[in-house]
């Protein structure tokens, strides 16, 4: 029942697919974390089904690219990329890290967060419509739960910017020995499959992240002080449009071959 509660947890912290309603045990919050790539399945699933419908009743590119930008914000409630949005508004103000840190919890848009937010969207609409016109369709289902994997090791592996709010208690309680087990059995899932159903393309990504990665974690340091939901959602963000560049670009490669 644990794990049941665990999954419950987070899917109601981090989707807004209705959940039964129960108190925040520290048994389920111990697991909660570990289980936020099934979120991703979800999603993928929902685009993957998307995919189908679209090829089945003939609608274009443009409509599987503008439902496919929208679908993982319908379902988890844009919380990542409110975070998203927020740490674009922290990292250009070039504040000290406690201003950039008061930054991430106000609740106000700034122009900056604006500007990357619409950057962002078109940036995707146009890798999906290309990924969609090019037929390399079956990696993207996988990525969501695989970026999510990325996830989740940096925020159960770095230093919290700070002590309170819920990214801060998650990551608190994952440094129980079960929730590293979940999340390595995920990532692992995670990654064959996306090797696997991808390969060569989904290379191209894999290879792509790591310097993304190794970038967010130095960036976060240095102007933040450590991670938070808010840098997390940023790199979730962030992840997401690197696989899908490079499932692109590995696509265009493995043409040229």
């Amino acid at each position: 029942m644990r794990w049941i509660r665990a999954v419950v947890l987070a899917f109601s912290t981090y989707t807004r697919i209705p959940m039964p309603q129960g108190k925040w045990d520290e048994d389920a919050m111990k697991l909660c974390i570990a289980f936020l790539p099934l979120v991703g399945v979800v999603i993928g699933c929902a685009v993957w089904v998307l995919q189908i419908l679209c090829h089945a009743l003939g609608f274009s590119a443009v409509l599987f690219a503008a439902f496919a930008v929208v679908i993982p914000i319908l379902i988890t409630g844009g919380i990542h990329m409110d975070g998203y949005c927020d740490t674009s508004d922290a990292l250009a103000s070039w504040q000290d890290k406690e201003r950039r840190l008061e930054i991430l919890k106000d609740p106000r848009v700034g122009a900056f967060a604006l500007i990357r937010f619409v950057v962002y969207i078109l940036v995707c609409f146009a890798l999906f419509y290309e990924l969609y016109t090019r037929e390399i369709i079956v990696g993207i289902g996988l990525l969501y739960p695989l970026s999510r994997c990325f996830t989740v090791w940096s925020a159960m592996t770095m230093p919290n910017a700070r002590k309170d709010g819920m990214l801060a208690a998650f990551a608190e309680k994952a440094g129980h020995h079960q929730a590293v087990v979940v999340l390595t059995v995920l990532s692992v899932l995670a990654a064959a499959g996306w090797v696997w159903a991808t390969f060569p393309q989904g290379l191209a990504g894999l290879v792509l992240c790591l310097p993304v990665t190794l970038w967010y974690r130095s960036m976060t340091m240095k102007r933040f002080g450590g991670v938070t939901g808010d840098t997390t959602g940023y790199y979730l963000q962030t992840l997401e449009l690197t696989f899908l560049a490079g499932l692109l670009i590995g696509g265009v490669i493995a043409a040229w071959l």
